[in-house]
């Protein structure tokens, strides 16, 4: 797992490699520390998509203490083997398990 540098970081936080026996899996990482009452748009979610697609990423995974737009959510739906965004709850339920 690598992070990258707080600013200019290319689109993403961290770069996670997973070994599997059929192959190396490429994950990118970008983690948006938000309030509550400001959801992340559509704009974060296509570029994340693009610096995967450009990267020839397996996955981009948006995290973000807050939570997604509709129209975040209807971008990232048919893209769900390529792009997952995870809000407030599912960070929660993370790092319960992860305790």
């Amino acid at each position: 797992m690598t992070l990258t540098p707080k600013t200019r970081d290319g689109g993403r936080d961290i770069q996670a490699v997973h070994k599997t026996p059929v192959g190396n899996m490429l994950y990118l990482i970008e983690c948006k520390r938000y309030q509550s009452t400001n959801k992340v748009g559509v704009e974060l979610v296509r570029s994340l998509y693009g610096v995967k697609q450009s990267e020839r990423a397996t996955m981009g995974i948006l995290v973000t203490t807050s939570s997604f737009t509709k129209d975040a959510l209807d971008f990232a739906s048919p893209l769900k083997y390529e792009l997952s965004l995870r809000d407030y709850e599912t960070l929660k339920e993370w790092l319960k398990d992860y305790k």
